[in-house]
Parts: structure tokens; sequence; C-alpha cells
């Protein structure tokens, strides 16, 4: 007769462990920083290009910064807004993405202190530090990799959410929405 197993070694045996090594070299690392700030150069070009669409042809010159130029666009909505909630409601979604994002982004450009790779893969430590207006964080390599999967999807999210803000046709504008939910904001 088998004698019965003490609980910490049973569920012992029926957790599965995905804890297989996971190397991350130092070149990872460094191709996660430039892919970061390659994609936001990307939004930044998208932004502009909507904020000129959307004010009828004109770039303000106060709006230098990434975060004024987010500001300015959304300030160019406020129309179909008004007119329909779920613009409203995505718009706030991308923009707090894109807030998100800006923060990491900002914290990589300015205040980048050092970068830590895991190429064993048994530390689970890959990561960098920054240290920006006296607060040091430290962003894993997996917070990198979900802010490149964020900045992927948002300059076409951008586009279309101001494709949206322009639809006269409501049905148009909800098929616009519609595709941006399934389509940018994973």
């Amino acid at each position: 007769m088998n004698a019965p197993l003490n609980k910490e070694v049973e569920a012992g045996l029926t957790m599965q462990d995905n804890s297989a090594p996971n190397p991350i070299s130092i070149e990872e690392m460094k191709a996660s920083v430039g892919s970061i700030l390659f994609l936001w150069s990307s939004v930044e070009r998208e932004l502009a290009k909507r904020i000129i669409e959307l004010g009828g042809g004109a770039l303000r010159s106060d709006a230098h910064t990434i975060s004024q130029k987010i500001t300015r666009w959304e300030s160019l909505q406020t129309d179909a807004c008004a007119a329909r909630p779920e613009h409203q409601a995505l718009l706030r979604d991308v923009r707090g993405r894109l807030t998100m994002s800006l923060d990491i982004r900002n914290r990589i450009a300015h205040g980048l202190i050092g970068i830590t790779a895991d190429p064993f893969g048994d530390q689970g430590d890959a990561h960098l530090m920054t240290e920006l207006n006296g607060e040091t964080r430290k962003h894993t390599h997996s917070d990198l990799e979900h802010v490149m999967r964020v900045l992927a999807h948002m300059v076409s999210a951008i586009s279309a959410l101001s494709r949206a803000a322009k639809e006269q046709d409501s049905r148009e504008a909800e098929r616009s929405y519609r595709g941006i939910r399934l389509n940018h904001l994973p």
C-alpha cells in the first residue's frame, strides 16, 4: 500500500514548471532600447501628420514635445468625442497606452543608467535601470517587449481614430471603432 504524499510534495507534482531558461543577451537589451526609440519616432511623425490633418493644415509651433503633441491631437477630436461616446472611450484608451509608453521612452532617453543581461537565462533578471527626476526604476525585458507590442499598434490606431474623428457617417465611424478595438488595442 502506498503512503499518502504530503501536501507540499503533492502540490509540487501537479504544478508545471514553465521556468525554462530564457537567455537575454546585452545585444537583445540594446536592440529593445533601439526598437522603442524607433517606434516612438514613427508614432511622433503620425501624431504630427494627424494634427495637421485634423487642425486644418497647421502644426502649431507650441506643440514641441511628444506629450504636447498627444494633448494637441486629443484636443482636435472634441467634437467627435461629444457626438460619439465610443470615440471618447477609444481616444482615452489610446492616450493611456501612449502615456504609459512615453514614460518608459522618456526614462530610457533621458535617464538610462544601466543595462543588465541574463545571457544564460538562469537569473530571470535582464533589465534596464533608469533614474529620472530623482526616481530610480527597473524595467525588465518583458516590460520592454510589452511597450514594443503596444507601440507597434499605435501608428495605425492614431490614424484610424483620426479618420473616424472626421467621419460624418456614424456607421462608418463604428466600423473604424470596431477595427481599432480588434486590430490595434491588444
